[in-house]
């Protein structure tokens, strides 16, 4: 399994925080979440999605009903098994339809927060060694960044990806990439009509916090082609 993919990554960060990542796969995740800054990001992600919520929740002391309710079940869960003929039928179409539905909120909501990336493209010194995943909503609504490596640069640097529209326009800025890790921004207006007429994007190192102009004013790094599929 392939985890530097931003929207693999993102689901299984969503699904380990939800819960519904079990077995070895919460193991594998837990394990890869001690490793790499990238994948603690994504599941600190979506724990600040979700804190807001609990945040709004009140406790509630449950009823004697519900502890009577709880004994009654320990008990029975004690007890010896009943003979084949005499077991009682568990209801686990309803646990599956249950299970099916919650998968479906979950993949409802992750596509919601992260639709489908197109790739853009890979930015690097060339294929075999590649420094940036570029990837966008279908809509071009939101770019996401993946830093494939740590990137090395002076502290007092940004690297900024620039959009270059094939008709000649001047750059326009995507904002900053990310030196380790991965980053989801929502593009503005002419960042997108820049991005969808853009023929190639490239890297510039500009002052940290990036170019103070509005155009590259730091050497440019790397020129990438723009897939034909973003």
């Amino acid at each position: 399994m392939n985890y530097q993919q931003p929207d693999l990554l993102e689901q299984l960060a969503g699904a380990y925080v939800l819960g519904t990542l079990q077995g070895r796969a919460r193991a594998r995740f837990e394990q890869l979440d001690a490793q790499s800054a990238g994948v603690r990001a994504a599941r600190q992600r979506w724990e600040d999605r979700f804190m807001p919520l609990l945040k709004g929740l009140e406790p509630v002391t449950p009823s004697d009903r519900v502890w009577a309710d709880i004994a009654r079940r320990i008990r029975q869960a004690e007890l010896p098994a009943a003979p084949a003929g005499r077991r009682r039928h568990v209801p686990w179409r309803w646990g599956l339809a249950g299970l099916a539905a919650l998968s479906l909120l979950i993949g409802v909501s992750i596509r919601l927060l992260y639709p489908p990336l197109q790739v853009v493209a890979v930015v690097g010194q060339d294929a075999a060694h590649p420094l940036w995943n570029v990837a966008r909503s279908a809509d071009t609504a939101t770019l996401t960044v993946h830093a494939v490596q740590p990137v090395q640069a002076e502290p007092r640097k940004s690297f900024e990806l620039w959009a270059l529209p094939r008709d000649g326009r001047a750059p326009v800025s995507l904002g900053l990439l990310p030196r380790s890790g991965s980053l989801h921004r929502t593009l503005s207006a002419a960042q997108r009509a820049a991005l969808q007429s853009a023929g190639r994007i490239a890297v510039s190192l500009e002052p940290a916090g990036g170019s103070k102009t509005g155009s590259p004013t730091g050497p440019v790094l790397y020129v990438a082609e723009v897939s034909s599929a973003g």
